[in-house]
């Protein structure tokens, strides 16, 4: 299992050696600095015959907080030069659009640690190297190089584009439905609101005529579709910044999508399988005029021959 998960080409076996002997030589310093904190203990406290209790844990707590302190100081480091290697790996994928993920789970696992400890002694040897393999056509479907990942981000970022624009298409849809209902709206509070008017600037005496709960019936719609037009405003507005939003990242899609065709071509154009292909369409094009010169020394007369 472990041999099987960590398989590495001879390039990556050669930096993780690389690493265990940078890790190794760090552990060497740590070993070197605690052996001389305890023989500056010897050279220089233990000149007596004798020493009382109090003297005996006065010179333990005073090595023990030198020891502690240097093995603190190296712990720390040694988890920043982590990091530092960590963010390297990192950087490089990301120039390929990769994402890379960590189990830390299976950094405390006791058995691959001991094998670890083990290949790192010369016991085991299970980063073996693999057997040499001659690079995929660039054409492959099997290739996973630098093209296939940019095919495979192109692909990414066209149904982003489409998934944009679908979300665009019913943003837009709903933006017209809002303006036709508000239109609406506004037009029966104008109605109402003429009725208003009129019930106003009737005489004393057809007021008294009215119905109060007609009157009031009337306010309370006008309320009500006030209201509903406050609502349905806010709506539109919520929907109208959506649409900008998406439509922003509609756009930014399309740049990278477009940064990434480029991309894919301009490698391509580097590959041997291209300057192979061009030089066989040269070949090919020299081959059409020779054979068109011996065709028009064969047949001088011929009107089509001498045109083309």
């Amino acid at each position: 299992m472990f041999q099987a998960d960590l398989s590495l080409n001879e390039t990556h076996q050669e930096l993780l050696k690389r690493y265990s002997q940078f890790a190794r030589y760090q552990r060497a310093q740590n070993m070197k600095a605690m052996q001389f904190a305890f023989q500056d203990v010897i050279d220089s406290r233990l000149l007596e015959a004798t020493y009382t209790s109090e003297e005996v844990r006065e010179m333990l707590t005073t090595l023990g907080d030198v020891v502690r302190g240097d093995m603190e100081t190296e712990l720390i480091s040694f988890a920043h030069i982590n990091v530092l290697l960590i963010q390297q790996l990192c950087s490089q994928a990301e120039k390929w659009h990769l994402r890379l993920k960590v189990d830390l789970d299976q950094l405390q696992n006791q058995e691959l640690l001991e094998k670890v400890k083990a290949w790192e002694m010369g016991e085991d040897q299970p980063f073996a190297a693999r057997r040499i393999e001659k690079l995929e056509p660039l054409a492959s479907e099997g290739s996973q190089g630098p093209a296939q990942l940019l095919r495979e981000q192109n692909d990414v970022l066209r149904q982003e584009n489409t998934s944009h624009q679908n979300t665009i298409h019913e943003l837009q849809g709903q933006v017209h439905r809002i303006e036709q209902e508000r239109n609406m709206l506004l037009r029966s509070v104008a109605e109402l609101k003429v009725q208003m008017d009129q019930f106003q600037n009737a005489n004393l005496s057809q007021k008294e005529e009215l119905e109060n709960n007609h009157i009031e019936e009337v306010e309370n719609q006008l309320s009500a579709l006030t209201c509903s037009l406050r609502e349905t405003e806010e709506g539109r507005q919520e929907i109208q910044s959506q649409l900008e939003q998406t439509s922003e990242q509609l756009l930014a899609v399309q740049a990278q999508l477009q940064l990434a065709e480029q991309e894919l071509e301009r490698k391509f154009s580097q590959t041997a399988a291209y300057a192979t292909m061009k030089k066989i369409l040269s070949n090919k094009n020299e081959q059409i005029k020779d054979l068109r010169k011996r065709l028009q020394s064969y047949e001088p007369d011929d009107p089509v021959a001498v045109d083309e």
